[in-house]
């Protein structure tokens, strides 16, 4: 579907390694669906740029107005 492969995890035999936890990959592989398909598709080449884009938004999710002013230099 949409061109992502879905494959299943079995939490009971591998839930965690370490601080990599499946529910964050889950969590950030639908995360990135939702934002990517709003492009309606994107080329092999630029695909990891949209994807680098995703990544920073998932991870300031929770300030990213504040940080993209701070990334901007305060620009008003």
């Amino acid at each position: 579907m949409y061109g992502f492969r879905h494959e299943r995890i079995d939490h009971g035999k591998r839930f965690a390694n370490g601080k990599v936890y499946i529910n964050g990959i889950e969590g950030f592989w639908s995360y990135a669906k939702e934002r990517l398909l709003k492009f309606h598709g994107v080329s092999r080449e630029n695909f990891v740029y949209y994807l680098k884009e995703v990544e920073f938004r998932y991870n300031f999710r929770a300030n990213l107005d504040e940080m993209l002013y701070n990334v901007l230099g305060g620009i008003k």
